[in-house]
């Protein structure tokens, strides 16, 4: 695992977020609603922030100056990316890498994913439909210790 940032952000409570990429209607208002309220704690977000919705709580979760966690599906960036440039000089983010791989790949977002979810102490999706590959993710740790739970 390749590291860039507040490498001391690990030391707290971890929430994953995942959403699809193609997510059912509700799923973007329940996700933003979500975000608000995680603000309001000490709770820090671990998510790939790849998706649609996940980007929505991605700029929640900036505007409100919330440190996060972003696992990328690829190796560390070489150059930071603007949008989250103050954030990084700020300590209030870290980067997760779990591949060396320079780019994206269906293979490297699922393992993402599924080593963010052995990060974090629990686990939110937004709503999914069940031919999503979320689905097999959130099989396998519905019935774990760690709580998971889909937003309703």
């Amino acid at each position: 695992m390749d590291l860039s940032g507040n490498k001391d952000l690990l030391d707290r409570e971890l929430v994953a977020f995942f959403a699809s990429r193609n997510s059912p209607p509700e799923a973007l208002c329940l996700a933003q609603k979500w975000a608000y309220e995680i603000c309001k704690t000490e709770k820090i977000v671990i998510s790939g922030f790849h998706s649609p919705i996940e980007r929505a709580v991605l700029d929640i979760l900036m505007s409100n100056r919330c440190p996060i966690i972003l696992a990328l599906g690829r190796s560390l960036y070489r150059k930071i990316p603007a949008h989250l440039q103050a954030a990084f000089d700020e300590n209030r983010l870290l980067f997760v890498s779990f591949r060396n791989y320079s780019r994206p790949s269906l293979s490297n977002s699922q393992l993402r994913n599924w080593l963010a979810a052995d990060l974090a102490t629990e686990i939110v999706f937004a709503p999914f439909d069940k031919a999503s590959q979320l689905s097999t993710l959130h099989f396998a740790y519905n019935n774990g210790p760690t709580p998971c739970h889909i937003l309703r």
